[in-house]
Order: C-alpha cells, then sequence, then structure tokens
C-alpha cells in the first residue's frame, strides 16, 4: 500500500515537508574583501629623469616642486630603500659638491630638504639612511652652510631645519648628535658649517628643557635630557675648543650653545 493511502497523503504533500535546498537568492552572500595590489617600483627612467629636472631646472621653485615629486614618487612605491637602490643619495652628493655649477649646488640642497622634511614622517627607517649610510647627508648640508653663493647656503639651512623637525627624540641622541660631535671634531672644516653645527646642539639642548607641554612632549624631553646627559662629557671638550676659534661669530655661537648645555 502507498504512502499517501495509508496516510491520507498525497506525493506532493510528502515532497513539501521533506527537507529542501534553500533558494539561491536566500544564500548569504560571501564578501570578499578585495585587497589593494603593491604599488609598482618605478624604472630607474622615470627617477633619473626626475633627478634631471631637479638639477636642470631654471628655476628654484621648479626644482623644488621637482624634488617633492620625486620624493613622493619614493616614499609611495619602494620607500627608503629607493634611496640608495636607485642612486638618489649619490647624485644629490656629486650635484653637492660640483664646483663649477652653483644651480645643481643648490638643487642638491632643494632635493635633500625635500627629503628630510617628507621621508622621517613617512618611513622612520629612512633616518638611519640619512644619519649613519652613505657617508651621511647631514654633514653635506653643513658644508653647504659655507657656499658662496647665498641661495645654496638658504636652501642648506632649509633641509637641515627639515630634518630636525621630523626627527624622533631617539633619533636627535642617538643619530644626529654623534654626527655633529664628529663634524666639529674636524680640523679641516669651516666655520659657517661648524656655526650650524652648534645651532644644532643648541636647539637640542632647548627642545630637552622641562616646560608645561603634554605627558607625551614631557616624556620625550625626558629621553634627550638623559641621552644629552650621558654625553655632556663629551660634548663639553668640543664645545670649549671651538671657544679659541678667530671667528667671532663662532664664538658667539660657542659661549651660547655652552651655556644651554651647562
Amino acid at each position: 500500500m502507498d504512502l499517501e493511502v495509508s496516510f491520507g497523503s498525497t506525493e506532493r504533500d510528502v515532497a513539501q515537508r521533506m527537507p529542501h535546498q534553500i533558494s539561491p537568492h536566500l544564500v548569504p552572500a560571501m564578501i570578499s574583501k578585495s585587497v589593494e595590489p603593491p604599488p609598482v617600483p618605478p624604472t630607474q627612467e622615470e627617477v633619473s629623469s626626475l633627478l634631471e629636472t631637479v638639477f636642470s631646472s631654471k628655476t628654484s621653485q621648479a626644482s623644488l616642486d621637482a624634488s617633492y615629486a620625486l620624493t613622493s614618487l619614493l616614499a609611495d612605491s619602494v620607500g627608503f630603500r629607493g634611496l640608495q637602490g636607485y642612486g638618489v643619495l649619490s647624485e644629490i652628493r656629486k650635484a653637492a659638491i660640483d664646483k663649477k655649477s652653483g644651480v645643481r649646488r643648490e638643487s642638491a640642497m632643494n632635493a635633500l630638504g625635500a627629503l628630510f622634511e617628507r621621508f622621517p614622517t613617512k618611513q622612520p627607517t629612512s633616518e638611519v639612511v640619512f644619519l649613519c649610510q652613505d657617508a651621511g647627508m647631514v654633514p653635506l648640508a653643513l658644508d653647504a652652510l659655507t657656499d658662496k653663493g647665498a641661495i645654496v647656503r638658504e636652501s642648506a639651512k632649509y633641509a637641515l631645519d627639515a630634518l630636525f623637525a621630523t626627527l624622533r627624540p631617539e633619533a636627535l641622541v642617538i643619530g644626529l648628535l654623534p654626527v655633529l660631535v664628529e663634524y666639529l671634531g674636524r680640523k679641516s672644516g669651516k666655520w659657517q658649517g661648524a656655526v650650524g653645527a652648534l645651532e644644532l646642539l643648541g636647539r637640542m639642548a632647548d627642545r630637552a628643557k622641562i616646560g608645561m607641554g603634554s605627558r607625551e612632549e614631557e616624556k620625550n624631553k625626558e629621553v634627550l635630557r638623559e641621552s644629552m646627559g650621558k654625553r655632556l662629557e663629551g660634548l663639553i671638550p668640543v664645545v670649549e675648543g671651538g671657544m679659541h676659534d678667530l671667528k667671532a661669530e663662532v664664538g658667539f655661537h660657542l659661549l651660547f650653545d655652552g651655556t644651554d648645555m651647562y
């Protein structure tokens, strides 16, 4: 006897009571999380073209614009690795010491300033590259403060100011401070570069002063004070040694910065 006769049900009734598949429109949609592809590294030709624009632009603003474009291209793709991988720092160094072209020396400082201004905040590892690798780029900018061309000196000051403003407290002490001390210990250095180095030391001392800043700011100042205190024994001879410099301006800065350190 069929089921439909014994239970008074039809095959259709039984089928309706049997488990059934969920309609397609009721199936939960799988949400796929799109993954952005990694940025495409620029070609050597692209980087070289921008460098050429930096060094050959007819105006300072055009050179600076190209410097920022180069910085963005690297920072948004390969990062700090591109600074040496594409030969950017070596090209800047070559231009910075080109005795025949004041335009190239100024442009080198523009490029360095753009890198100093933008890279450390986006890629903190670049601090190591700027301060420790490739013979360091800070002495290059300090030497440019001695240039005969006023516009080169201004561009060098811009670069140093940009770097100082973006370095973290740890980088100031571990990276910048030793560079400045070593620079001041050079016997062949020019007095304008020494003044620039001493100004940076004075600004470090100012930044470390106890104030009424936020908790984070005061914590950073404490890091500076402790680190500079540990190195003070080595700093005092450097400062005192410069007291005998014949240039009055150097003597003034030494006295001013020495007071801050003590």
